[in-house]
């Protein structure tokens, strides 16, 4: 049997048309997986990044530490060994001054006597010592007798930036000069031994 279409179009299969047109819409539940998935690995790279920077800022954070622990200790024993090198100093100041100012009593009174003994008409009537300070209060007959006492008290080379506080005329009442001298007293100083090769 011959069948006509009398409608003069033909007909479109419905199921194979509604096949074709859903067809890309699958697919994008995928793409967006995939898209999902991608963006979770670069996450999860960039994280793993930045926690191994993170690591290493770290450990270069202890390393720094460390090593300025070693300068500030460095730097206290420094701070140490100079304090006792200033207390060192220090005691050893002490000991040279106490050794200047121990002479023996014996000398300083032996040199005194010689200058007094050298000069004449000149009479202490006070002697003290404070440390290796003296101080001498006497009486002359004229001013060229303390003069001469000063002079000799310098020859003695222990008596040491002698100085003539206080002079009084009194010869008027007596035919005295009272006077005030101040020393310091110490032992000569060593001539320094002779450079090599001196002729």
């Amino acid at each position: 049997m011959i069948r006509v279409n009398l409608a003069g179009t033909p007909k479109k299969k419905a199921g194979k048309a509604a096949a074709k047109s859903a067809g890309p819409s699958n697919f994008l539940p995928i793409i967006h997986l995939l898209i999902m998935v991608a963006a979770a690995v670069a996450g999860y790279l960039w994280y793993s990044q930045l926690t191994a920077k993170s690591a290493d800022l770290a450990q270069q954070i202890a390393a720094k530490e460390a090593e300025l622990k070693k300068l500030n200790d460095v730097v206290n024993q420094d701070k140490i060994y100079e304090a006792r090198k200033a207390e060192l100093e220090r005691r050893i100041k002490i000991i040279d001054d106490l050794k200047k100012s121990q002479v023996s009593p014996v000398v300083m009174l032996d040199r005194l006597v010689d200058s007094i003994d050298r000069t004449k008409f000149v009479w202490l009537s006070t002697f003290t010592q404070s440390n290796s300070t003296v101080s001498m209060v006497g009486v002359a007959t004229n001013l060229e007798a303390i003069a001469t006492f000063y002079s000799n008290l310098q020859d003695t080379g222990y008596f040491h930036n002698i100085n003539l506080q206080r002079f009084e005329d009194s010869r008027g009442a007596g035919n005295n000069v009272a006077f005030t001298l101040t020393s310091e007293f110490a032992p000569p100083a060593l001539p320094k031994p002779a450079a090599k090769g001196a002729n």
